[in-house]
């Protein structure tokens, strides 16, 4: 793209702007609200202003990192502000009225960046913006502190799947490393991300089993559920990210896909392994993401009609 810049060009922007707003996607994971959060850490060393939002608010299961000093409801008017995005592929990962604002800078990792912005500084090869940040902080001479290392290190063990996905590189080891030295609870960081359950979370996996399907010789596995199904389990959509690891996990899977609802859209998230490009095929719907964590949402369509549709592009994949 045109406007994609070096580090260089997004260290000078950073350095020489201030009023910072930093946009965080929807469902907001560890790896946007982490980044997000040491981004505005390091700004604010700096003696620079600078906060992060997310309209849909930070959830409950990130409650361990100090959100509330960092985050602040997202303002009707941005007219004063720098905007910032971190980790936001397209204009649908945010809630309106922000997909209709040029950012200023996007800092992103996933393959395809679609966001408004005059500048895009984009690392594809980088497993998580955390990544990313990490880099930039150093470049800018900020110190690495304990504080700042917590949310650094939630943003790329969030991502990495507590490094065990195969986008994860010896550097993103390292930078882990450097973390953890600065005395972090990161045993406790992975326990809270991947083995801390709420029991609606309980409920919602519970239902992901049961509702568990295998086609294409056992090679592609789906989980499809309903707003009605989840209500009547004792869950909600936001319970739902437990969802992804149930079909990826069997052997034999090679590509994986949970569909779910959110809000008035119809979401469908791909995971794979091997050399399936799920990217790719996610793009097709109008969708993005990485080669092998993509997805795509559609408006006015039903969890049925999602799930046909979702087959019939499988299998123009595997077979």
């Amino acid at each position: 793209m045109s406007n994609r810049i070096p580090e260089s060009e997004a260290l000078r922007f950073l350095k020489e702007r201030d009023n910072f707003l930093i946009y965080t996607h929807n469902s907001p994971d560890g790896d946007t609200v982490g980044s997000a959060m040491a981004l505005v850490m390091g700004l604010r060393s700096m003696g620079k202003r600078a906060t992060a939002c997310n309209r849909e608010g930070v959830p409950e299961r990130l409650a361990f990192l100090p959100y509330s000093a960092y985050f602040t409801p997202c303002p009707e008017d941005v007219s004063d502000y720098t905007l910032v995005s971190v980790d936001v592929a397209s204009p649908k990962m945010l809630s309106l009225p922000e997909a209709e604002y040029t950012f200023a800078l996007s800092i992103d990792h996933h393959k395809v960046n679609t966001i408004g912005c005059e500048r895009l500084y984009l690392r594809d090869e980088y497993i998580a913006a955390g990544e990313i940040i990490f880099e930039l902080l150093k470049g800018l001479g900020v110190a690495l502190t304990a504080e700042l290392a917590l949310p650094l290190y939630t943003a790329i063990c969030s991502d990495s799947g507590g490094f065990r996905y195969q986008a994860t590189r010896p550097e993103t080891m390292g930078y882990a490393a450097e973390l953890m030295a600065t005395g972090i609870d990161f045993a406790g960081v992975c326990r809270l991300l991947f083995e801390s359950k709420s029991p609606s979370q309980i409920a919602a996996e519970k239902l992901g089993y049961q509702k568990l399907e295998l086609h294409f010789g056992g090679r592609f596995a789906l989980v499809a559920v309903t707003e009605e199904e989840l209500r009547a389990a004792g869950s909600s959509e936001e319970d739902t990210e437990v969802l992804n690891q149930i079909p990826r996990q069997i052997a034999g899977v090679q590509m994986s896909a949970v569909i779910k609802p959110k809000g008035n859209l119809v979401k469908c998230s791909f995971r794979s392994s091997e050399d399936i490009d799920v990217a790719a095929l996610s793009q097709t719907q109008n969708g993005g993401g990485h080669y092998h964590a993509a997805g795509f949402s559609k408006e006015n369509a039903t969890v049925a009609e999602v799930r046909d549709l979702v087959l019939s592009m499988v299998e123009g994949v595997l077979l």
